[in-house]
């Protein structure tokens, strides 16, 4: 007889499990979002002081690097201090805007995937470990993964807030110019009736 073992239910508890499941899909929910907007738009601004789409993606990027750093030490290291890096400047910074946001996904995909895989096979011991992490001082290791994974999904509800106000602002303009096209057409017919 043979038996199969679901380790990621035996080593933790269900709602790790789910969190865990969420974390792991995180790179193909960004893609599928960012194929919902048209390109032309990902550099969108409403307002000089908020990220385009374009600018997000690559908050996400630089958040992947330093959060990767923050669990390997969870992981490797529990009791040692976790480096204060603060990515949150990054994003606004004039090298991002320049580059490929291809580039950024994988950042994201490749990160994901190693500390998914690292993560999956730890046993329920480890999920109750704390670590200081200078943003959210200390933390266990569970606690972490759920504040990744809903920071990443505020993220990708941001874009969709820069998408619905672009949508906004361009059926506005595409209004205004219709009305201005129908304006001398109108007075046309006005003056000769």
């Amino acid at each position: 007889m043979e038996y199969w073992i679901d380790y990621k239910s035996f080593f933790m508890n269900a709602e790790i499990v789910r969190v865990l499941e969420c974390f792991g899909h995180g790179p193909a929910l960004l893609c599928a979002t960012l194929r919902r907007f048209p390109r032309k738009m990902w550099v969108y601004k409403a307002y000089p002081n908020r990220l385009s789409i374009h600018e997000t993606v690559w908050h996400l990027a630089d958040r992947e690097v330093v959060e990767y750093v923050h669990c390997r030490r969870f992981i490797c290291g529990p009791s040692s201090g976790v480096p204060g890096i603060d990515s949150s400047p990054w994003a606004s910074c004039y090298g991002s805007f320049y580059q490929d946001i291809k580039n950024a996904v994988n950042i994201i995909r490749a990160l994901r995937m190693v500390l998914y895989r690292s993560l999956e096979k730890l046993p329920a011991i480890a999920w109750a470990a704390t670590a200081e992490v200078p943003i959210y001082g200390r933390i266990s290791l569970d606690q972490w993964l759920e504040i990744r994974e809903r920071s990443f999904a505020e993220q990708i509800s941001r874009m969709d807030d820069i998408y619905s106000e672009w949508l906004e602002v361009t059926s506005s303009a595409k209004a205004a110019r219709l009305a201005r096209k129908s304006r001398p057409m109108e007075m046309h017919v006005s003056t000769n009736s």
